[in-house]
């Protein structure tokens, strides 16, 4: 299986996943909303606090959980309702949950956030 054990190659995979995945304009709908990219997107993440914790480097790791913080991405979250309203009106209720979440990845989000973005873009949709 492949495997990094590099630290600025975890870095170059999430910058190069968070540019493609939420600020490229010109990406096929199937890369910015593929579930394997978010949950790869999300295990990355996961690894550099890991990384940076077992490295004794508490305060980089704090560093990129408060980078996570949805609520902190304001760019992304606007590239996310692009997103989803491109796709909203073909999704059944699961896979509207579904699709929001793997949105969100690799952000740390909470239930609210998740049914607060569809109730939002349901309203759209009716109206």
């Amino acid at each position: 299986m492949f495997e990094i054990d590099d630290i600025d190659e975890l870095y170059a995979l999430q910058k190069g996943l968070t540019e493609i995945r939420f600020k490229a304009s010109d990406v096929d709908w199937a890369v910015q909303g593929s579930p394997i990219l978010g949950r790869l997107h999300e295990r990355i993440l996961e690894s550099i606090i890991a990384h940076h914790e077992a490295s004794g480097e508490p305060r980089k790791a704090e560093e990129w959980r408060k980078w996570r913080r949805f609520e902190t991405r304001e760019f992304e979250w606007a590239s996310i309702r692009r997103y989803l309203r491109s796709i909203w009106s073909e999704l059944s209720p699961d896979e509207k949950r579904a699709a929001v979440v793997n949105q969100m990845r690799p952000f740390t989000c909470t239930e609210n956030d998740v049914s607060g973005l569809i109730s939002e873009l349901d309203s759209e949709a009716t109206a």
